[in-house]
């Protein structure tokens, strides 16, 4: 999931910064800063969890 919004957003910005006359351009903008920001929130959420479940699997083993 990560990958795929990482990569939509690049295209995204990348279509931005080089067509001209962008309609709404600092809108636009302001998404996708808030798109990542919930795409490195949900990122952590998910590394929080492997940690869990690592530690979980540790407990086990012991």
């Amino acid at each position: 999931m990560r990958t795929i919004a990482i990569d939509a957003w690049a295209a995204l910005e990348h279509q931005m910064k080089y067509k001209r006359d962008v309609s709404h351009e600092r809108m636009i903008q302001q998404e996708l800063k808030r798109c990542a920001d919930e795409i490195s929130s949900v990122d952590v959420s998910m590394q929080t969890l492997r940690e869990l479940m690592r530690e979980d699997s540790w407990e086990k083993i012991g």
